[in-house]
């Protein structure tokens, strides 16, 4: 049986939104609980509400569900609630130690049964499978291979130290969704319905309009710059996401292309200094040097990713013939600039950042201005009936990352509970056997792991725990470790298949996650290939002569060109697989140490691109009318 359009139902999900939304603004004006009470209690909201919104297909329906569907909510809610409620013995019992009461066992383990069915709804099966294998390692431990085995965890350990306790469902992913990202998604959605998404666009058109994928690369640029001050890729998705998605959905990209461009560029923005969310400062403590030598280390590389995604862009467009807007029909920028007011939150928000405090605590204060400056904009003014519709589009803007981070919990907390990270630096080395580009692989894959579901500072402090060991142990210099390490780390927030900043792109744009997630990979694939280039030659990091580096930066300026043009397919006149093969054959020439091998690549570069031009101008010269 199932209820459909139910008003009472509609209502109370409704007011259950609107509650969730307001807790979470309550909470970071006037101080947000412990995390044994603030984390079980944002999930008691976002999982009840889910399996209200969400039905078994995964399609999201306000004010209809089936027995089935109530059923799970009221699971939900008295299972996360008992949670919730117990929070204070929780807080005070020894993990693995103290022993569980039936009930405690009985509601641990239904919630995590829950968490991978709400998963499989909202973000897809692929991370709900992942999540389960990793639950089955930690019953198999004494049957894997001799590197990855371990003593095996009998169903109460493993039911323990995932959901009790801030070690598995409700450790750092939760803990980030429930300070940092919520409330920027509620800022998003403000920002979104008081009309400034409207100017973000219209400016993006009448500036740039009927240039070749103009508003795109405009959307680039913008969620780049706050993807560095916020510090979660994710928060900034829906930060800035909300408006430039749909700005190059309007162009003509498809829902896919454009959602993996704002992950993309969210994602690049932590790799940008001077903040590189907040890991810049967090370096050069550990690492002991000066805040501007971190910066200057990290400007060649984040150019050259920034780079590359404007050309992936430009070359995207230019294959599918977007040649962007007629301008008569683009808006004037006199009209535009009327409503910039509207566009001064985002200012408030980086002045607080940068005034020292928290980006949480920035993201309310540019809420509550976004509200204020709608009453100068007749058309958006928000009122109490659009705060309150407002607040619900935001908090159900919630359920998505919240089961996402609570998959990537259960996934974390595997791994601590089995201690296979602790073991990385012996496995590898063993593993590589003796090569040490297959160690740097490993290491990729690694740190890549171990930084899924985390915001960018502590995504670094993992990695750089686990990773550099390793890659010093193998010689390379400490910069150059911690820098290939962090950068990984960064990128699983687009590697499938826990890609938090994939899955926000994924709620806006209303597109599958996983083909968002591969749609970014690939277009971050110059990130991939950018660490393997400066742990051999630190001169991309700006350490060495200026000749060094003018070398190694021309040479990987030409590859990023190669690369997009391979990608894309390309570069003056369409390509073939044969041609696009060739390109990424110079890539690898480009970007292998060595100068012999540089200049080959240069060259057989420079020779294709020479005839690709010649060849586009040849079709133009025919395309032409003559007259006698």
């Amino acid at each position: 049986m199932t209820f459909k359009n139910a008003p009472v139902l509609k209502w109370l999900t409704s007011a259950g939104f609107v509650a969730f939304a307001c807790y979470h603004l309550w909470t970071t004006a006037f101080g947000i609980p412990i995390s044994y009470l603030h984390r079980p209690l944002f999930l008691t909201f976002a999982i009840t509400l889910g399996f209200l919104v969400y039905s078994v297909k995964g399609e999201k329906k306000l004010g209809s569900a089936s027995w089935m569907d109530l059923l799970l909510a009221v699971a939900a809610l008295i299972c996360f609630g008992s949670i919730t409620l117990d929070y204070e013995l929780i807080s005070e019992r020894l993990a693995l130690v103290d022993e569980l009461s039936n009930w405690q066992l009985w509601t641990g383990g239904i919630a995590i049964l829950l968490i991978l069915e709400i998963t499989r709804r909202t973000v897809g099966i692929a991370l709900s499978i992942v999540a389960c294998v990793a639950i089955g390692y930690a019953f198999l431990g004494l049957y894997m291979p001799a590197m990855l085995a371990h003593r095996g965890f009998s169903l109460t350990n493993i039911i323990d130290h995932l959901s009790l306790g801030l070690e598995g469902v409700f450790s750092i992913p939760v803990g980030v969704a429930s300070t940092y990202i919520v409330i920027f998604i509620i800022f998003g959605t403000f920002l979104e319905k008081s009309g400034a998404g409207d100017v973000m666009m219209d400016l993006g058109r009448a500036v740039a309009g009927h240039y070749r994928g103009g508003p795109a690369k405009i959307g680039v640029l913008t969620s780049a710059f706050f993807g560095s001050i916020s510090g979660s890729a994710a928060a900034n998705v829906y930060a800035t996401g909300t408006f430039t998605i749909p700005m190059m959905k309007k162009l003509g990209y498809d829902k896919g292309f454009a959602g993996a461009v704002e992950a993309s560029s969210s994602t690049g923005g932590q790799l940008m200094p001077p903040v590189m969310g907040a890991a810049a400062f967090l370096m050069a403590d550990i690492l002991g040097i000066p805040y501007l030598q971190v910066c200057k280390a990290a400007l060649i590389p984040s150019f050259l990713y920034f780079f590359s995604l404007l050309l992936m862009i430009d070359f995207k467009s230019a294959r599918s013939g977007l040649k962007g807007l007629d301008r008569e029909n683009q808006p004037r920028v006199r009209d535009s600039l009327k409503r910039i007011y509207l566009l001064l939150p985002i200012l408030v928000l980086l002045i607080v950042m940068l005034m020292g405090y928290t980006p949480y605590w920035a993201a309310f204060v540019a809420t509550g201005c976004t509200v204020l400056l709608s009453f100068f904009n007749k058309r958006d003014r928000m009122g109490p009936r659009k705060l309150i519709q407002t607040l619900e589009v935001a908090a159900q803007r919630t359920i998505l990352i919240a089961a996402a981070c609570a998959a990537a919990g259960i996934i974390i907390g595997v791994v601590t509970l089995t201690g296979i990270g602790l073991n990385l630096t012996s496995v590898i080395i063993t593993s590589s056997g003796g090569s040490t580009l297959v160690a740097l692989v490993l290491i990729m894959i690694a740190s890549i792991v171990m930084g899924m579901g985390t915001p960018t500072t502590v995504a670094y402090v993992i990695v750089a725990t686990l990773g550099v060991p390793s890659l010093t142990e193998l010689g390379f210099s400490v910069l150059a470790s911690h820098f290939f390490v962090f950068y990984f780390g960064v990128l699983s927030m687009v590697t499938p298949p826990v890609a938090v900043a994939a899955y926000a792109a994924a709620e806006i744009a209303e597109e599958s996650m996983m083909k968002i997630g591969f749609i970014a990979v690939k277009l971050c694939f110059v990130a991939f290939l950018i660490p393997f280039v400066f742990i051999f030659n630190e001169a991309l990091l700006m350490q060495g002569s200026w000749s060094e580096i003018g070398g190694v930066l021309l040479t990987s300026i030409i590859g990023v060109v190669a690369i997009a043009a391979s990608f894309q397919g390309w570069l003056f006149v369409n390509l073939g697989w044969v041609r696009r093969a060739f390109l990424f054959g110079c890539v690898v020439l480009l970007f292998i140490p060595g100068i012999s091998y540089n200049l080959a690549g240069l060259a057989a570069f420079m020779t294709a691109a020479l005839l690709f031009y010649l060849k586009a101008r040849q079709q133009h010269l025919k395309e032409v009318p003559r007259y006698i």
